[in-house]
């Protein structure tokens, strides 16, 4: 079986990027193979053809929903030969037929099964080929752009976690995945237009070396990087783990140096941690391959710095799009003591899948509380909903986004990747929260008073959740009232952590909330 990992893209933030890998986040399960294609692939492995061939028995074998190829490959086919107008294609139950000029150039017979991906993606390798030997404008093209516009009309087809990443972006989503050669720091573009260093990992090789934040990037390996594209930047400074860079920065304090350093294995930083007086403040920004051991460090930490007096854990996942589905497992393992932590259902036989816990909680039953908004996605809205199914946290925020799939992550021939939805997401009460979201315990919006926070205005959000845990198929209107009822928002208050840390602090109240939107523990699923 697949190793499962959970994929929501998050939007690229065009002023700063992390050199560990900052351009996604989110939730994914990475199917397939995981040795990759030769870098350098032939030019046959790379052509159009040959990734959408594969793309489509990928699709007819483990796509969530049956897809319809006859549609599918019609998008297809437009996506290609778009860059040439003159190209079109008539396209019936029995024959699809591409033009040129008005001159037919190819025609092949339909194949009968709509479901069936081979025969259809090899009916399209032929008008492929045909076209681009019809059309001076494709053949000049260049093979990625075509890729490119193939992939993205086929995955718009499909549902709306589907997609394509060409391979510079595929090669940034797993930098940021599984980490790589880096120097550790992260980047912003100032309204200046000047690269500065907004933060540098602790232990790195940009730490080791003397870097500062607040530094102006001037030059790598002597070639300024003055005016260059951000993306640009954080590309050059990636490399091989140990191979040699120079850095060369500017000071705040006017100073230019250039720090010879080599290369480290960078993992981005998703787990930060700061004591709020008798209260761990863990910030939860992503889900990859070093979130949980990173976490359990936090924990470790804020045990040993505050002591038995720890009164409790506020986990901070506001903005946090998603990540690895393993990840999200082991971080809600980490607090629940045994049972259901989430269910996947598909139309892969594998898809089909309990996740239960084994009484390895981290937290030894210290309350916890979890911020949330409308940019707490996938991975994160896993954690959530089954803290606050299983009575192990109150959740205070917003309604979240609502991504409750699982993509499986496959690497096609040209390097790039597709980013495939493969099942739905289940809690353990049963509820699906794709599209719907999880309600928080206490929607901040409906608390005006921060100082009059009490049973009787939590009690308003009991017969609420209870409706949104006892939803399984809600309608798109339906979803839409629901959601209503506690806005997803996108800012991160201080008035949550306010809340938070007052819940904390009044064991009544706590306990009070946590119950509103758990399952009967008793006969909850284990």
């Amino acid at each position: 079986m697949p190793l499962i990992r959970l994929f929501r893209l998050a939007l690229f933030h065009t002023t700063a990027a992390l050199l560990a890998a900052s351009l996604v986040a989110s939730c994914e399960t990475r199917g397939g193979p995981s040795t990759p294609p030769s870098t350098a692939a032939s030019a046959t492995e790379a052509s159009p053809e040959r990734v959408v061939l594969q793309a489509y028995r990928l699709i007819a074998d483990r796509h969530v929903n049956e897809p319809d190829f006859r549609k599918i490959a019609i998008e297809t086919y437009r996506g290609f030969a778009s860059a040439d107008p003159e190209l079109s294609l008539q396209a019936n139950d029995q024959t699809f037929t591409v033009f040129r000029d008005g001159k037919e150039i190819l025609s092949r017979p339909a194949p009968t099964d709509p479901a069936d991906g081979r025969a259809w993606g090899a009916m399209l390798t032929d008008l492929f080929a045909s076209s681009i030997e019809a059309s001076p404008v494709l053949k000049r093209a260049d093979r990625g752009a075509l890729t490119k516009a193939a992939m993205v009309a086929t995955t718009s087809q499909l549902d709306k976690n589907t997609r394509y990443a060409d391979p510079d972006e595929a090669r940034d989503n797993r930098f940021q995945r599984d980490g790589g050669g880096g120097i550790g720091i992260t980047l912003e573009r100032t309204g200046e237009n000047q690269i500065v260093i907004r933060a540098i990992q602790d232990g790195s090789p940009a730490a080791k070396g003397g870097i500062r934040v607040g530094d102006q990037v001037l030059a790598i390996d002597g070639e300024s990087m003055v005016g260059r594209p951000l993306i640009d930047v954080v590309h050059k400074l990636r490399g091989p783990v140990g191979a040699p860079v120079s850095l060369t920065v500017l000071h705040q304090d006017g100073q230019n140096i250039t720090a010879p350093l080599r290369r480290g294995r960078i993992i981005p930083t998703t787990v930060t941690y700061e004591r709020d007086g008798n209260l761990a403040l863990i910030h939860l920004t992503g889900f990859n391959t070093a979130t949980t051991d990173s976490l359990v460090q936090a924990i470790d930490k804020a045990k040993a710095e505050i002591g038995p007096e720890l009164g409790g854990i506020i986990i901070d996942m506001r903005g946090n799009r998603g990540g690895l589905l393993d990840q999200a497992e082991s971080v809600a393992e980490l607090f629940i003591g045994d049972g259901v932590i989430f269910s996947t259902k598909g139309r892969h036989p594998d898809a089909d899948r309990t996740y239960r816990s084994d009484s390895h909680d981290r937290a030894s039953d210290l309350p916890i509380v979890v911020l949330v908004n409308g940019n707490s996605a996938s991975a994160a809205e896993i954690v959530a909903a089954a803290l606050q199914d299983r009575g192990r946290a109150v959740v205070v925020g917003t309604t979240s986004y609502g991504k409750g799939t699982v993509q499986t992550v496959v690497r096609l021939p040209n390097q790039g990747e597709l980013i495939l939805t493969w099942s739905r997401l289940i809690a353990p009460s049963g509820y699906t929260w794709n599209e719907l979201g999880v309600m928080p315990n206490i929607c901040t919006a409906k608390v005006p008073d921060v100082d009059k926070l009490g049973a009787s205005l939590v009690d308003g959000s009991r017969s609420l959740l209870q409706h949104w845990h006892a939803e399984r198929h809600p309608g798109p209107q339906e979803v839409a009232d629901l959601r209503k009822i506690c806005p997803p928002g996108e800012d991160s208050p201080e008035r949550d952590v306010d809340i938070a840390t007052r819940l904390l602090h009044n064991p009544t109240l706590y306990a009070h909330a946590v119950r509103l939107g758990s399952i009967d523990q008793a006969s909850a699923p284990r």
